[in-house]
């Protein structure tokens, strides 16, 4: 499976696919996110990234988030993980979630694309 290799790369795959800015706000998403989790582009774009994290998640996600804006060194980039992400009613999607960052202007931008493994 050929893997995304730039943030436009992810915005125009075949999957589910969401795009964050170095805050954790959300300035894009696909029409295959859209239709996956229920959000509307204009709903969810502005809105922090952990609305669509599972509770129990945000806050290691948010030490981690931190940690690498901070020192640019991660383990999760690059390589296939299996998360689950909230849609808008509420529902865990289990997904295989390939992410990656990108610096633009010095700053970080991320995303990810969430592939899912339940039907």
């Amino acid at each position: 499976m050929n893997r995304p290799q730039t943030l436009v790369e992810i915005l125009t795959s075949d999957l589910p696919s969401v795009i964050a800015d170095f805050q954790g706000i959300i300035v894009d998403v696909n029409e295959h996110f859209e239709v996956l989790t229920g959000w509307q582009k204009q709903e969810i774009i502005g809105q922090l990234i952990s609305v669509i994290l599972p509770s129990y998640f945000r806050e290691s996600h948010h030490m981690g988030f931190s940690r690498f804006t901070a020192s640019g060194v991660s383990t999760i980039l690059n390589h296939p993980l299996e998360l689950k992400v909230i849609t808008k009613d509420e529902r865990e999607i289990l997904s295989e979630h390939y992410i990656l960052a990108e610096e633009i202007d010095g700053k970080w931008s991320f995303g990810a694309t969430l592939r899912p493994l339940e039907s």
